[in-house]
């Protein structure tokens, strides 16, 4: 039976570990989130090419893309995070599962924790469980659960995450999974990292496919991690952004309704109409949060994928400077 002995630990971000007060973090924009993983030593028992915690990684595993996630104890987290919610400082707990022997009774262990004083919302990312193990999340106290598809078309994630990389998953379980989550959840999300070699086009049809099954699709930029075991080839800086930000505007419209897939116009794999007048295009890249940080509510995810050089997700809505960077990177005007 398990005796909790790692689970008296979680891992926490830098960020959060500085709006808890636990470590002296100069900030630019604080987390609105918590940002919490599961604490082993223990490698991952998949092998997603791009994580630091695979099993065939040499990464630091302290290392979520960008973001340092510290061991600390436990306890004192839950009673900082209670406080913080408390006082506004953080509006939502984001745990990061990981898979090995007593990961199910750890993640319990933490929300359990959590519940006990406080009812903070959280949300779960984890890859896909039985209808059993969902139905406990959601009594134990899961708001939310996010199921991280990664890649955009199954050749993709069969190469960075499935069984070509050496891994448990397969795309058809991970859709599976996160259209059963829908049967217990209001909110099912996911995740996709763009960067990963796919086009506007097959970025697009799959953020059109999770909105037709009622999840959302939070973007993410592909980040190298030194020591992790997928190395992309180096893209034209330019075009990689405006791809980004190309896909942004996209899922914008695909999940405000303004827009779908059938809609919109490729060539050659490069979205050259968004199906949406260019008035109206114009006007939401004037407004910038189709630029922001996309993922659960109130989630803001501060620098995880970026430098001060290179910001892809905004934490907060984007400056008058910034709306006219992004201009530039869509190629509204030129540069």
């Amino acid at each position: 039976m398990h005796n909790y002995v790692t689970a008296r630990k979680v891992r926490a971000s830098m960020g959060t570990l500085g709006v808890l007060g636990l470590e002296l973090v100069q900030m630019d924009t604080a987390p609105t989130t918590a940002y919490l993983q599961i604490y082993t030593e223990k490698r991952c028992r998949a092998n997603c090419l791009f994580c630091a915690q695979a099993q065939g990684s040499q990464a630091d595993i302290t290392h979520i893309a960008r973001g340092m996630y510290v061991p600390v104890d436990l306890d004192e987290v839950v009673k900082r995070l209670c406080m913080a919610f408390e006082k506004g400082y953080l509006l939502r707990a984001c745990i990061q599962t990981e898979l090995y022997d007593e990961w199910w009774e750890d993640t319990l262990y933490l929300i359990k924790s959590i519940r006990k004083v406080s009812d903070i919302p959280i949300s779960l990312s984890v890859f896909p469980l039985s209808d059993k193990h969902y139905r406990e999340l959601k009594i134990v106290g899961v708001n939310e659960v996010v199921i991280p598809l990664d890649a955009c078309t199954p050749p993709l994630f069969d190469k960075i995450k499935g069984k070509s990389a050496g891994g448990p998953y397969s795309w058809e379980k991970h859709i599976d999974g996160i259209r059963r989550a829908a049967v217990f959840f209001e909110k099912v999300g996911t995740h996709l990292i763009i960067g990963l070699g796919e086009t506007d086009e097959e970025a697009v049809w799959i953020i059109d496919l999770l909105k037709k099954i009622n999840a959302n699709p939070a973007l993410f930029s592909y980040t190298y991690v030194n020591g992790t075991q997928l190395e992309i080839p180096e893209r034209n800086e330019t075009i990689s952004i405006k791809h980004y930000r190309t896909v942004q505007l996209a899922r914008y419209l695909i999940t405000e309704g303004i827009a779908n897939f059938s809609d919109m116009r490729f060539v050659d794999g490069v979205l050259c109409d968004f199906g949406a007048s260019k008035e109206a295009i114009l006007e939401i890249i004037e407004d910038g949060c189709a630029f922001q940080t996309t993922g659960c509510s109130e989630c803001n995810r501060p620098m995880a994928n970026e430098t001060f050089c290179r910001i892809f997700n905004f934490p907060r809505r984007p400056d008058n400077k910034e709306i006219i960077g992004i201009k530039k990177e869509l190629a509204c005007i030129q540069p």
